[in-house]
């Protein structure tokens, strides 16, 4: 018997799918991943960043300079904040992350704030200072001197 050429494709196209099979123990260790990872990890939705880890983050990035600024009500920073924040935050400042879901603005630099603008910053939001003491800091990479 003799097979012909439209038999043979036939034939390959059928062991080509059949070959296709998932790996069952891919599959598998895969569902096993779903049960164990918390549930934002499963959904996508990335956890908003933690103040705690973006000012360890800042250490870690050897700035002298690490401020927190946060609403004086605990709220989200609106439009309007983030325009004033931009407004006065100087644009030597090396980072600026918003941190804790949006309500706190985290900052690091080696050089420090104008007086006037830290001051009007003090004045609106809640203000930590996470800084290097003013004997570490290296002023070689500062516009003044400590405050």
């Amino acid at each position: 018997m003799r097979v012909g050429s439209g038999q043979l494709i036939i034939v390959a196209t059928v062991a080509a799918f059949a070959a296709c099979t998932p790996n069952q123990r891919i599959v598998n260790s895969s569902a096993e991943y779903d049960k164990t990872t918390a549930p934002t990890e499963r959904s996508g939705t990335p956890e908003p960043a933690k103040v705690e880890n973006d000012i360890a983050a800042m250490k870690t990035a050897d700035f002298n300079f690490v401020y927190v600024f946060r609403r004086k009500d605990g709220g989200e920073f609106d439009a309007d904040d983030r325009a004033f924040l931009n407004a006065n935050t100087p644009y030597e400042i090396n980072r600026r992350k918003l941190s804790d879901g949006g309500r706190a603005l985290v900052i690091g630099s080696n050089f420090k704030f104008p007086p006037e603008n830290f001051a009007q910053l003090k004045e609106r939001y809640s203000f930590e200072d996470h800084s290097k003491p003013p004997s570490e800091i290296n002023m070689t990479n500062t516009n003044s001197q400590p405050q």
